[in-house]
């Protein structure tokens, strides 16, 4: 007798269920600890950085200038950290496979932004001409930097809450994240990245 396939097999499947509020908690702890970490770590780059080329009184004139600027950075940078431990972990808690790989691509651009704030300084003490050289090139196009930074942090976030929707990492019971998972992040990846990139690129051609 032959085999009939049983239909509607794949659309009786249970979707994954929310994370359990306990774990949530737990999950939203250490990935505020790790958040924090990145973030300081990321402003420890920048105030060596100054420090060593300039000094570290210069540091604080720096931050004055550019807070509007630092502070999307840092904060962006921490909170996508902290969203990418609270992901791996609680997709570790359920047996998923989803592993986010974005936060480790927009934490090299916002170091390098971070560190593209004090870059000028670094021709005070490095006398080889090509590094001196490579380093006007960052204090030239600093702003343009700063804002791949910004933005790499922003599609970053997009990714991850995407990941976070996708799988369901989230708590069914009322919180901050849960009201988060009812935009479409899943969906948004490619248009946010699409804009990100225009933006970069129409900052890239006025700079020059």
């Amino acid at each position: 007798m032959a085999l009939e396939p049983v239909e509607g097999a794949a659309s009786t499947a249970k979707p994954p269920e929310n994370l359990d509020w306990d774990l949530h908690r737990e999950l939203r702890w250490r990935g505020g600890a790790w958040g924090a970490a990145a973030g300081t770590v990321l402003i420890g780059v920048y105030v060596a950085t100054v420090g060593l080329a300039n000094s570290f009184s210069h540091v604080f004139e720096e931050i004055g200038r550019l807070w509007y600027w630092m502070l999307p950075l840092v904060l962006g940078f921490s909170v996508q950290v902290g969203l990418f431990v609270y992901a791996r972990r609680g997709a570790r808690a359920r047996d998923k496979a989803a592993r986010p790989h974005a936060v480790i691509a927009s934490g090299s651009a916002s170091t390098v932004s971070m560190v593209a704030c004090c870059a000028h300084h670094l021709t005070d003490v490095l006398p080889v001409v090509g590094l001196a050289g490579a380093v006007s090139v960052l204090a030239t196009y600093q702003s343009v930097f700063l804002l791949l930074g910004v933005l790499s942090n922003l599609v970053g976030l997009v990714y991850v809450l995407g990941l976070l929707r996708r799988h369901r990492l989230s708590p069914a019971r009322s919180s901050l994240l849960s009201h988060m998972m009812r935009v479409p992040f899943d969906r948004a990846l490619i248009p946010v990245a699409t804009v990100a990139a225009a933006i970069f690129i129409i900052a890239l051609l006025r700079a020059r």
